[in-house]
């Protein structure tokens, strides 16, 4: 015991570093060792799972698209998109995410028989093991079985980043048609701008480029010219160089849609100091590009009291935040503040419409107002584990419209389009339970109890059962082999 003056510490007792070394040493290859079996369950699953029919199958010859299949098209079996989507659920993953499991397993299995050896001896650690048979998915046979051999010859050494220089190698060396090969080799254009919108509520949106020197150097130039002029603005003067360039770049994006493409490019000189100066262009030709028809618009979900500037930016306690309709990201109301008090921009307020309201139609097509209400109210697909934004997802009419139900609000939900397919094409099914009105969430109380808003209950061919709200999903009869409570919906 250690004591000072008006304080009592008592000591931890001792731990031998050895112990938890010992024990952190265990639970790592136990964890290890139920990674790779579960590969090997995964693959056997695949096996006892061929598609019922066209419409069930999770393709290898790319009917769909790469990042939705999420595996290899040379030689591997077709499996049932239903079976997939049956297991992802089971171990509580996006489907997704099981048909990257299942993917590399057969990846693995197939066309890396030597690592898939490895794998089951647990001499190859799945990490590594996974990460092989994503980079080799797109690879020819004779770069795979380059691979396979050179991995079998190190296994339980290899680290990932020598997995990825080996691949590269092996697609120079061995596959002149891979889509990377052109890259790799040194005979692509590498040039390009890439856009990726932050999602941490910042409301910023980060970009990176690869230019003609030429253009860099004008580009440069131009931003420093701009944070020139912009630092003596009002309410700018305080802000460094760098976010000063920041806000040139956007003033350039938004005020010169008009640029003339059609004609070559004019010098620009640049001035670096007395007697010298570099100019820039060439007088390229440069095609025409098709001018956007009408300006970009950003749709922003956000209560009224997240404009009032008396509210400190918490309404009831609690920090106003709005939502960015475009990218489904969200962002402070701070934020949106400075966008709406930028006088270059033009401003269109839409009624609310509210989730509780109900709107039908009696024609098969859903109006616009009816489905800016089921996206705005349900933000993804309400498949079990699914965050496909309901933007960019189907609606689906929950009980069919030829068999009675109607087109709206209480019949409609958001399915992506791979999820829509199993529950057209397989034996998924849901229900949708909307909750009493009590349960409703009263925005002037912040004691009020949680909206889960409308909840859809899901089973699995199986028979397994998911209850997924606005919160998220719930396997119901967890764990395997109980029954389901008399009430799914939880309430």
């Amino acid at each position: 015991m250690t004591s000072t003056p008006g304080t009592t510490v008592v000591d931890a007792p001792a731990v031998d570093d050895r112990v938890l070394l010992g024990q952190a040493e265990r639970l790592h290859t136990a964890r290890l060792m139920a990674e790779a079996d579960l590969l090997v369950v995964a693959a056997k699953y695949a096996d006892a799972h061929p598609p019922a029919d066209d419409e069930d199958t999770v393709a290898t010859d790319r009917r769909f698209s790469r990042d939705e299949v999420g595996f290899a098209t040379w030689g591997l079996p077709e499996v049932s998109a239903a079976a997939i989507a049956e297991l992802a659920a089971r171990l509580r993953l996006s489907t997704g995410a099981g048909r990257s499991l299942v993917g590399h397993a057969l990846q693995l299995r197939h066309r890396l028989p030597q690592a898939w050896t490895l794998v089951q001896s647990y001499d190859l650690p799945p990490i590594t093991a996974r990460k092989l048979a994503h980079l080799t998915q797109d690879c020819s046979p004779a770069a795979a079985k380059f691979v396979d051999s050179q991995v079998a010859a190190v296994a339980g050494k290899i680290t990932i980043g020598q997995v990825e220089r080996l691949v590269t190698a092996a697609i120079l060396q061995h596959d002149p048609e891979h889509p990377e090969h052109a890259k790799l080799a040194g005979t692509h254009d590498p040039r390009g701008v890439w856009i990726r919108h932050r999602r941490d509520g910042s409301g910023l949106t980060e970009l990176s480029a690869t230019l003609d020197v030429f253009d860099g150097l004008a580009l440069d130039a131009i931003l420093n010219v701009g944070a020139r002029e912009l630092a003596g603005h009002t309410g700018l003067k305080d802000l460094e160089h760098q976010p000063l360039r920041a806000y040139a770049l956007g003033d350039l994006a938004r005020r010169q849609p008009s640029l003339d493409f059609t004609q070559p490019t004019s010098p620009i000189a640049v001035d670096h100091g007395p007697g010298s100066a570099i100019v820039l262009g060439d007088d390229r030709d440069i095609p025409p590009v098709t001018r956007p028809s009408k300006p970009i618009t950003l749709h922003l979900h956000l209560s009224a009291d997240a404009l009032t500037p008396d509210t400190g930016n918490t309404t009831h306690g609690r920090a106003c935040v709005g939502r960015i309709e475009n990218t489904g990201e969200p962002v402070s109301g701070t934020r949106i503040r400075e966008w709406l008090g930028d006088p270059a921009a033009k401003i269109t307020i839409r009624p609310v419409i509210h989730a509780d309201e109900l709107i039908h139609t009696d024609a098969y097509e859903i109006p616009d107002r009816l489905t800016r209400q089921i996206t705005t109210s349900e933000l993804t697909c309400v498949f079990p584990w699914c965050d496909k934004p309901a933007v960019r997802c189907d609606l689906d009419h929950t009980i069919p419209h030829n068999h009675g139900g109607p087109t709206s609000t209480d019949n409609l939900a958001p399915l992506c389009r791979h999820h829509h397919r199993l529950k057209t094409h397989t034996h998924w099914r849901y229900t949708r339970l909307d909750p009493p009105s009590e349960r409703r969430l009263d925005q002037r109380s912040a004691a009020s109890p949680v909206d889960h808003g409308p909840v859809y209950v899901w089973t699995s061919p199986y028979g397994y059962h998911y209850r997924r709200d606005r919160h998220g999903t719930t396997a119901i009869d967890w764990p395997p082999g109980g029954s389901p409570p008399s009430d799914p919906t939880g309430a």
